[in-house]
């Protein structure tokens, strides 16, 4: 069973599967839990808002699509500000979602991308993918 102190993180990479799957399953009974503590910061949502935005995902998802769904983020979600200076990761357009873990005290970050999920941990953070968290529970 979940433990109810989770403190997760959820990369834009799986909001987007999110929106392009019209509900990535496993992300929803995460979104639905109310054992766990979702974490956002302002840079995450913006990040999230701009890849929305790219000509190659328009024709798959409306405007309304991403309001419903930003507004089921911020019901669930705490919104953390970052303050932490990280440079860790090889993609350095990824070292805010560390500093992000660091500042919210995570105690999971859920990725797709392989250049987070090759550090495997950072801090107390455990870096995972959406079935590996799952698994986990």
């Amino acid at each position: 069973m979940r433990n109810p102190k989770n403190r997760v993180i959820i990369d834009t990479n799986l909001w987007i599967s999110f929106l392009l799957t019209k509900g990535l399953s496993a992300l929803d009974k995460i979104i639905e839990s109310n054992r766990l503590t979702l974490i956002f910061s302002q840079e995450l949502i913006d990040e999230f808002v701009e890849v929305t935005q790219r000509k190659k995902f328009r024709k798959y998802f409306d405007l309304d699509d991403v309001e419903n769904l930003l507004v089921k983020i911020k019901n669930r979600a705490i919104i953390i500000t970052v303050t932490s200076m990280v440079t860790e990761c090889q993609d350095v357009k990824d070292n805010f979602l560390l500093a992000l873990a660091v500042d919210s005290k995570a105690t999971h970050l859920i990725t797709g991308d392989k250049d987070l999920l090759i550090l495997e941990k950072y801090g107390d953070t455990k870096i995972v993918t959406i079935n590996e968290y799952l698994t986990d529970m």
